[in-house]
């Protein structure tokens, strides 16, 4: 028997070498959600072309695509729910029983399993969704560069600025987590005290960082509004000195370009969770070397 001391590892580092199996299972299935996805407004766009020629046919190649779309949609959640509630179980689990034997207070393991929960609900929800609004947005300005290739570099200059705010944003966002997670591993020790003033103190505090947070995601909104105006004014720019546009052409650039404004839309809050999450990793940890799965 070995005494060899197990090096401590964060929730998401254990669940990543843990359930390799599963994991890789829900995340093909979310790629192959996002593949249909992506192409969906290219299909689209043909088949609006093929009804306005009369090729029946060819137009009910949309309607292949949605049903394949919503049927993989459909298998991935059911497959998800599975998956993540018997890693939540485990997880947690382990997560109580270690902090108890290490002697840590009862109102820091309450939270902790609070956060624990967190994490798998990320890599159930929070992981799909970020998946979905990377492969959109890369996907749309690849896109774009095809199919219009002026509005394509308007497009990815924007993203090049928006990935520079974004790591400024989940650094911010980290900061502000890190104070709202002290201040929740000590509520229930504040709530035992009952002193009036120090309740009322702890809960202003927690109003004020959530305040910050929601602050911070309503500045990133704002941006992202100002982004749809120059991406649509250049896309209508062009297509008025355009001569030989489709019906189904300007449709399937319409859609590329709300895809991209809407998915960068959805980052400010799948960033959040990143800054929110990367704050519990540092805090929870699990000993031991259990077996993959």
């Amino acid at each position: 028997m070995s005494n060899r001391k197990t090096k401590p590892e964060s929730v998401p580092a254990r669940i990543l070498r843990c359930y390799p199996g599963k994991l890789s299972l829900t995340g093909g299935l979310v790629i192959a959600e996002n593949a249909l996805d992506l192409f969906y407004p290219l299909a689209a766009g043909i088949a609006i072309d093929a009804v306005i020629r009369g090729d029946l046919p060819r137009a009910f190649l949309m309607v292949g695509v949605i049903f394949a779309f919503w049927l993989i949609g459909a298998l991935r959640m059911a497959v998800d729910t599975r998956v993540y509630a018997s890693i939540y179980a485990e997880i947690v689990g382990q997560v109580s029983q270690e902090e108890r034997k290490r002697g840590l207070a009862s109102s820091i393991r309450i939270a902790h399993a609070g956060q624990a929960r967190q994490f798998v609900d990320f890599f159930e929800h929070q992981v799909p969704a970020f998946a979905t609004a990377s492969v959109s947005i890369i996907g749309s300005v690849a896109m774009l560069l095809i199919l219009q290739p002026i509005v394509g570099a308007v497009a990815a200059a924007i993203l090049l600025v928006m990935a520079v705010f974004g790591v400024r944003y989940t650094r911010k966002m980290e900061r502000v987590s890190d104070c709202l997670h002290s201040r929740q591993e000590q509520e229930a020790s504040v709530l035992d005290r009952g002193a009036p003033l120090m309740v009322k103190r702890h809960f202003r505090v927690m109003g004020g960082r959530r305040i910050q947070l929601s602050d911070l995601e309503a500045r990133a909104y704002v941006l992202i509004g100002a982004t749809a105006v120059i991406l649509f004014g250049g896309l209508f720019t062009v297509l008025s000195f355009e001569t030989d546009v489709t019906a189904g052409l300007i449709y399937t650039l319409m859609s590329y370009a709300w895809t991209f404004i809407f998915s960068l839309d959805d980052m400010p809050a799948q960033l959040q969770a990143v800054g929110k999450l990367r704050d519990i990793g540092r805090r929870v940890v699990i000993s031991g070397e259990p077996e993959m799965r």
